[in-house]
């Protein structure tokens, strides 16, 4: 994964002021650790973040419930599952994604379209009748999540399949919680389920686990580790999750948390991993001031130019310093890096504007 990647899918997501995109295996543990990982970055009443909590819990368990599973994986079939939540003006979207035999895509359209005709009070009446009458199928419940959602969301079910071959599709739904901005350009929820289509291809294609963009405070990022933890430990083809792994997790996002650029109190910045020939690599970017792109790029040719006897030698004399010189810690990070990617550090420059460049880094263990 080139580090220029992280400035693709950081323009795919221009509007959102906080995006957080999981693929990979689901199941019921993993729910309160995704929960953590959003709400920890959303700065709104307790009454919507309650709302946004059990909206995200109905889409986790959809996934859960009702994802379809071919008897034998291939290349073609071989597709993870996605949540997805995005942040774009006063509105919070949640998607997911799972492979769906094309058999059940009628009767699940009709649903849906169905409970998207229905009023509010057509809805209760509609979920009274399911609870009542059709009771729980051994999946979980006869349509009672679909109907939930619609009830505690602002939208309309937004759904699409995407034709995977003649057996199965990857079904896409979508709900919306807060009002859209009413602007002239703003997008409709249609566009936005198509915006959300395009990044899960584009991270199928690179092999991407996680991504995150918005801001990178402080109580955002323990969340975000437990989450990449719980994903590689729930990988039983890969080693245990060790140390040198989670440590270099905690200094990308530290990274990104101290040094990106600061506008309206805010680090913005995006982190991806992807997992690829049993390899993670770690993909940040964050704006920097153009002015200070050549001495960095300076730095990272001094350290992508040493081999590991150089690093550990640099670490030496930057440790050495910061003892007889308390200010002087900048570079510390990156060296650490440096010393335990199994490849060279790649990075790239961009230029955003006049004065704002937008800077990438990629890492692999």
């Amino acid at each position: 994964m080139s580090p220029e990647l992280s400035y693709w899918f950081f323009n795919k997501l221009e509007n959102d002021h906080f995006s957080l995109i999981y693929m990979g295996e689901f199941v019921d543990e993993i729910t309160e650790t995704l929960i953590r990982a959003n709400i920890a970055s959303i700065d709104e009443p307790e009454i919507l973040k309650r709302k946004l909590s059990f909206l995200m819990v109905e889409c986790f368990q959809n996934i859960i419930r009702h994802a379809d599973k071919p008897e034998i994986i291939n290349v073609t079939n071989n597709k993870p599952k996605m949540f997805l939540v995005r942040n774009i003006g006063k509105a919070f979207y949640i998607s997911t994604t799972n492979l769906i035999e094309n058999s059940k895509s009628t009767n699940l359209t009709s649903k849906l379209k169905s409970i998207n005709k229905f009023t509010r009070e057509e809805l209760k009446a509609d979920y009274l009748d399911v609870l009542a009458n059709t009771g729980f199928s051994e999946k979980g419940g006869g349509g009672l999540g679909l109907i939930e959602m619609a009830r505690k969301s602002d939208s309309k079910l937004e759904f699409d399949f995407e034709g995977i071959n003649y057996f199965f599709s990857n079904f896409f739904i979508q709900v919306r919680l807060g009002n859209m901005n009413k602007n002239e350009n703003d997008n409709t929820d249609a566009d936005i389920l198509k915006s959300s289509k395009d990044l899960y291809n584009g991270m199928v294609k690179e092999n991407i686990l996680l991504l995150r963009k918005g801001d990178f405070s402080q109580q955002s990022i323990l969340p975000l580790i437990d989450l990449i933890k719980s994903n590689i430990d729930s990988n039983k083809k890969l080693p245990l999750f060790k140390k040198k792994t989670l440590y270099i997790l905690i200094e990308v996002l530290q990274n990104i948390s101290k040094h990106a650029k600061e506008e309206n109190g805010k680090r913005e910045g995006l982190f991806m991993i992807s997992l690829k020939n049993n390899r993670y690599t770690i993909n940040t970017g964050n704006f920097i001031d153009s002015a200070d792109v050549e001495p960095l790029k300076e730095k990272l040719e001094n350290l992508v130019g040493l081999d590991e006897k150089g690093l550990a030698e640099m670490y030496k004399k930057k440790i050495l310093n910061e003892e007889n010189n308390k200010s002087g810690n900048v570079g510390i990070g990156l060296i650490e890096m440096g010393k335990y990617s199994s490849e060279k550090l790649k990075y790239n420059f961009m230029r955003h504007s006049d004065t704002v460049s937008f800077f990438s880094l990629s890492i692999t263990i």
